[in-house]
């Protein structure tokens, strides 16, 4: 036995140090973020996994290595740089398996950040049929040079049990010299990857699915933790994803449709995490509606999901569900409200848009629009035939469904940029045959002031084609009018317009050629200007800002009203030697006509440093706030050193009002000193001991 284990132990050594053999899967990428990336691969024989990688194919100069002899390769690549396409190779130690011109990845945009995005996205592939080609071949056509950012599988990934041998078959074989080595891949299970139905893999979840794919658990690309390769959520820039899982049963208990289950109560706080983000994206794999190959009338995996589940991503402002299962498309309407029997549907109750949303000059067919983040309405869509076909119903379409096509395969292409949402039904064919849009934040009436010879740029609020009153044909034109106009931009289909308002006043009250801010060593700032020329000038207000672009008045200069000679003025800021330190305040000056017009200077900028007023101006004041922040019963003083002193605190708001001055012994022991009736909000507190002064920042809650 010893001499059979010694044998054993050598040959795996050998193969270790001499080469992986035969690359059997991959290389495909999965979990990216802006930063990182997981490569995959599985080779013949066991080794050690190396990845090479670098801005070009010929210069890869970086390298990530992992001694452990396997036939799963699996490497994180950490310390990327965002928005960033890396070329890479695949090996070991001793062997480069794959590399050239077509192994590349980018790394992902960061989260929030618009752009322009493509995912592809595919379901029910994996049955290596002439559909599934052609459907692959198809979206590869339709990509052409471009990127695919990320790609989501919707399920039954894999025929007909999803067993390993399957994937090797029906998957990755399929898909290896096309999206697999470019483009991360973000799956989610349907009920073949289960094993074909089988009960007792919903509950253990011992399938190869989890085994092939890794997604990220911990948050790590955006979204909160979900502890579990089940369901997951992603970021990709301005688009938030969440891949859920509709058929296996959590905890041994729960399903997507039990309301108080770990997933949904896991989706509840994804969402309310993500409201800011501009796009919100969930799949899964049984479809709330569907005349397909399934019907969602009688299926109870999809019926339950449509009355018990579907009312929390509404209410949470899902803007596209797509799933699966059914291997048909489908696409409905922007609607929301449904949850019955498709005979319970009425489209003047459940559709919120009722155009086709083709945005392709045909008849009723501008873009869904929703103005808000949280604005009502969602579309479903269901893509079951990206290798599978099945039929329509015979009381198909289903009365939520807009576009149904049971007769070709077909992929989707999802395509965002910034504010404008597209999606693209792909069929096998290679033609787009159903395609709509969305636009957030359209529509604008926006007005500017500006003053005599300034320019103004106005920028379209919509993505796509734009034309203006002026003749225009680009996003952003600028403008300089002698007098109030006002400007408008279309796009050519009619459907959106933006409105801008451009007022100039006649003449300019007062013609600045100075305005200077200047601060002392006392922290006494003085503004000085010079006017050229005043015409019905009524006054100057002197504003102040911490952050340059809220302004407070904090004085008035009388001037004018006429003159035609250089006129110096001054004003000195008598709260400034008290504000916060060690920041930038910011001034202008408003002058104010007779007629109640108003024309803004320039920005000056000046920033306050810490005072220590005292013999030896080296010797810092050692004060301490804890706990900061928190509440105002709660926040104490104390110093840093050993020192009793008596200190005289004053406590001023953040638009450097006093709020009240008192004395106090301070010492290293904690004590309170703030007014507990004391709202929440931003403060300072100037301490002044023995001559010497420090402020503090102050947040209580």
């Amino acid at each position: 036995m010893k001499q059979h284990l010694l044998t054993f132990l050598l040959l795996i050594s050998f193969l270790s140090t001499h080469g992986q053999g035969t690359l059997l899967r991959g290389p495909y990428l999965q979990t990216v973020t802006p930063t990182s990336i997981v490569i995959r691969w599985r080779t013949e024989q066991p080794s050690n996994s190396v990845v090479k990688i670098g801005t070009s194919p010929e210069s890869l100069g970086q390298t990530f290595s992992d001694n452990a002899a396997t036939t799963e390769h699996e490497l994180k690549l950490t310390g990327l740089q965002n928005e960033t396409r890396y070329y890479y190779s695949i090996g070991s130690q001793t062997e480069v398996l794959q590399a050239g011109a077509q192994n590349y990845f980018e790394t992902s945009a960061p989260a929030g950040k618009p752009g322009k995005y493509r995912f592809g996205v595919i379901g029910d592939c994996g049955n290596s049929s002439a559909t599934q080609q052609a459907v692959r071949d198809k979206m590869t056509d339709y990509l052409g040079n471009n990127y695919m950012n990320a790609w989501l599988l919707l399920g039954d990934n894999a025929y007909s049990f999803g067993r390993d041998a399957e994937y090797q078959a029906h998957f990755f074989a399929q898909y290896k010299n096309h999206f697999l080595k470019k483009s991360p891949l973000f799956p989610t299970p349907g009920n073949h990857d289960y094993d074909n139905d089988n009960p007792a893999r919903q509950d253990d979840h011992q399938v190869p699915y989890y085994d092939i794919f890794t997604m990220p658990t911990q948050g790590e690309a955006g979204g909160e933790p979900s502890g579990t390769e089940a369901f997951y959520s992603f970021d990709y820039g301005n688009v938030h994803f969440l891949s859920l899982d509709s058929y296996g049963r959590e905890d041994n208990a729960t399903r997507l449709y039990d309301t108080l289950g770990r997933q949904v109560q896991w989706i509840k706080k994804d969402l309310a995490a993500n409201k800011n983000k501009d796009w919100v994206v969930a799949y899964w794999h049984h479809p709330p509606y569907s005349k397909g190959s399934r019907e969602s009338d009688r299926d109870p995996e999809m019926t339950a999901i449509r009355e018990n589940f579907i009312r929390i991503l509404e209410r949470l402002g899902v803007d596209l569900i797509l799933c699966g299962h059914s291997h048909v498309y489908e696409r409905s309407r922007l609607m929301g409200g449904h949850y019955g029997h498709s005979s319970t549907f009425d489209a003047d109750k459940h559709v919120i848009d009722g155009s086709s949303a083709r945005y392709d000059g045909s008849d009723n067919s501008c873009p869904y629009i929703k103005n808000t983040p949280q604005a009502r309405g969602t579309v479903y869509v269901v893509a079951g035939s990206g290798g599978q076909l099945g039929n329509l119903r015979a009381d198909a379409p289903h009365k939520a469904m807009y576009y149904s096509d049971a007769e070709r395969g077909g992929g989707l292409m999802l395509e965002v940029e910034g504010n404008r949402l597209d999606l693209k039904w792909i069929a096998a064919d290679g033609v787009v045959r159903d395609q709509f849009t969305m636009e957030k934040g359209v529509n604008k009436e926006t007005t500017h002031e500006i003053a005599h010879d300034e320019s103004v740029e106005l920028t379209a609020s919509f993505v796509g084609s734009y034309v203006w009153d002026s003749g225009e044909k680009t996003r952003t034109i600028t403008v300089r009018p002698d007098e109030d106009a006002e400007y408008t931009v279309r796009d050519a289909e009619n459907c959106i317009q933006d409105v801008f308002h451009v007022k100039v006043p006649k003449t300019d009250p007062a013609k600045l050629v100075a305005f200077t801010v200047k601060n002392d060593q006392a922290n006494v700032v003085t503004l000085q200007w010079t006017t050229e020329t005043e015409t019905e000038l009524s006054h100057f207000l002197v504003q102040r800002s911490i952050d340059g672009r809220t302004f407070t008045e904090i004085g008035k200069v009388t001037g004018g009203p006429n003159s035609q000679l250089l006129k110096e003025y001054s004003f000195t800021d008598t709260q400034s030697a008290t504000l916060p330190t060690n920041q930038d305040y910011y001034y202008r000056l408003a002058t104010v006509a007779q007629d109640g017009r108003v024309v803004y200077s320039r920005i000056n900028r000046v920033y306050l440093l810490d005072i220590v007023l005292s013999a030896d101006p080296s010797i810092a004041l050692e004060v301490e706030i804890i706990p900061n922040p928190s509440s105002a019963s709660q926040m104490q003083i104390r110093t840093a050193g050993n020192a009793t002193q008596l200190a005289e605190l004053t406590l001023i708001d953040i638009s450097g009002r006093t709020l009240q001055t008192r004395k106090m012994t301070i010492s290293n022991t904690p004590a309170t000193f703030l007014p507990p009736q004391l709202t929440a909000g931003t403060y300072f507190l100037k301490v002044d001991v023995n001559g010497r002064s420090v402020v503090k920042k102050l947040a209580i809650h």
